[in-house]
């Protein structure tokens, strides 16, 4: 082997330790960055030059910089997050209904008892003025709780839908940051002449892992280098170097409620029945299983009491012998439409029969369907007025055309109970007029406090609501169960892809340790080499 190739073999030495010595520094440099994944440079040797001898040696030279990288760990990872970012958000917004609900500064349980305490006053002493009054201002008391118990869940609901613009606008930067991305890996991809830009990959993973944060996502490698995200039901979120957006828009029966749609660049779809997982996932589940249904039991409840109290108070007579008015003021029930016509709708009791349910009233030109939007129970309608669980639904003003008309029995009544009186003499406690100390319907309406007259018979007043708060505390124990496995899994997750991708700093110490000695013993050759040429040329000269 002449010198010259044995300085070959020295210098491809030296670069290729050089190489090594300056991934070694670059995995140190990004021990504490987020989403860095361990780099290594691997080597082979040379073509080997065959002599009459044999074959010899030619050095070696750099194959590829890979980065410690396993597809399986890192969806792991990605799904462990969204998981747990879906229970963890379900999880505190469900708590904070408990809080309120179970409360009992702000819940409804003692309030009721006082009511109903106040009510018994009256029914001992029915021509007591002042147990009168205080049933008046008890009564007041337990509206202004419903009130109180009402907007609490409508600031959750303002709350909820605040956060889930805020997600939807992270969501839409992110897919436009990872389009962008795309662009640049399949530019250095041929660049490269096929070798991988490991930091742009990283980069790019976080930013998937992070969007997983936010929603399900599923990430579908594409064979120039890029990836495509696809959401809910095949939605492609990020296609190349293109991203599509998601959108809130008003529900078109109810402005109040917020819709996601899925914007592409010809089409617009409402998808908010497609999403899952990550934050929006669990402000979606909130919504769906926590705050909707207990409105509507809050509701039901207002509207059950209210109903129940003036249709015996109806029947009585007050002070002066004039016959009973509504002790409540009952809260009408919100019709909301998409089309023409006028849909109305009234209570008619018995409140037994009452749901805690919104109903959705679709007119396709010939026939009406209703549909029970907590259970999906549909039956069509062909008379009207049609009285459906304790309401009576009636078209006064029959469309012209396809028609859809969201009904509310429930959903906004403990916001609009009022009291209806405010003269204690008004309160009719007695079964006939004229009767000095009759407390006949006084006792009829003590009696409401433990006669079962909500959820089908089955429940009075105070065993509705601690049902309520029951199923609500149900589920956030549910949750904050299922939020600790998901973290667990999560924490498992990260620290299996930690040992394969992280940076080991006494790892990379004892690669500079060997790299610097290769790189000595290699600098060692170049010299041996330079000095057998140099005593070959003396030798020569002689």
């Amino acid at each position: 082997m002449s010198n010259r190739e044995l300085l070959s073999i020295a210098t491809s030495a030296l670069r290729v330790t050089q190489k090594a010595l300056d991934t070694t520094g670059h995995n140190i440099a990004n021990v504490n960055t987020e989403g860095y994944h361990r780099q290594r440079v691997d080597t082979a040797t040379r073509t080997p030059l065959f002599t009459g001898a044999g074959f010899f040696g030619t050095g070696v030279h750099i194959t590829d910089v890979q980065r410690a990288y396993d597809e399986f760990l890192d969806n792991r990872v990605r799904e462990a997050t969204t998981r747990f970012s879906e229970t963890d958000r379900f999880y505190r917004l469900s708590a904070q209904v408990d809080n309120i609900t179970a409360d009992p500064d702000v819940g409804l349980a003692s309030a009721m008892a006082n009511f109903f305490n106040a009510v018994h006053d009256v029914a001992t002493d029915p021509t007591s003025i002042p147990a009168r009054q205080t049933l008046l201002s008890e009564a007041g008391t337990l509206t202004d709780r419903f009130h109180l118990l009402d907007s609490r869940l409508r600031e959750l609901d303002a709350q909820t839908q605040h956060e889930l613009q805020a997600q939807i606008d992270e969501i839409n930067t992110t897919a436009t940051k990872i389009a962008e991305l795309n662009h640049k890996i399949v530019h250095e991809i041929g660049k490269g002449q096929g070798h991988l830009p490991n930091d742009l990959l990283d980069q790019r993973d976080l930013l998937v892992t992070r969007l997983a944060e936010k929603i399900d996502v599923t990430p579908v490698p594409q064979d120039d280098g890029s990836v495509s995200l696809f959401i809910g039901k095949g939605h492609e979120l990020v296609g190349g170097a293109h991203a599509n957006r998601l959108g809130l828009k008003a529900n078109d029966l109810d402005p109040n409620q917020q819709e996601i749609t899925f914007d592409s660049d010809s089409t617009s779809l409402t998808v908010t029945k497609d999403l899952t997982g990550g934050e929006v996932g669990g402000l979606l589940r909130f919504r769906e299983q926590v705050l909707i249904p207990t409105q509507n039991k809050l509701g039901r409840l207002a509207a059950g009491i209210a109903l129940e109290f003036n249709q015996l108070h109806q029947s009585g007579y007050d002070l002066d012998g004039n016959t009973g008015q509504d002790f409540f003021v009952a809260p009408p029930i919100a019709v909301m439409q998409n089309g023409t016509g006028t849909v109305t709708a009234t209570y008619t009791g018995p409140s037994a029969d009452l749901q805690a349910s919104d109903y959705l009233l679709e007119y396709d030109g010939s026939s009406y369907t209703l549909t029970r939007l907590s259970d999906r129970f549909q039956q069509t309608l062909t008379t009207f007025p049609a009285t459906v669980d304790g309401i009576q639904i009636d078209v006064t003003s029959a469309p012209t055309g396809a028609s859809r008309f969201l009904i509310r029995p429930t959903a906004e009544a403990a916001g609009k109970i009022e009291p209806n009186l405010d003269d204690p003499r008004r309160i009719a406690a007695a079964g006939s007029a004229g009767a000095e100390g009759d407390n006949q319907i006084a006792l009829s309406l003590a009696a409401l406090e433990s006669d079962k007259k909500l959820l089908g018979g089955k429940a009075t007043f105070q065993d509705a609501y601690g049902q309520m708060v029951t199923e609500v505390g149900s589920l956030t124990r549910a949750a904050e169960i299922s939020r600790g496995a998901h973290e667990t899994v999560k924490r498992q997750t990260l620290e299996a892809h930690e040992q394969l991708a992280g940076v080991n700093l006494d790892e990379e110490a004892a690669n500079l340790v060997k790299y610097q000695q290769t790189y000595q013993a290699a600098a060692q050759v170049v010299t041996i080499a330079s000095q057998t040429f140099d005593a070959l040329i003396n030798a020569v000269r002689r």
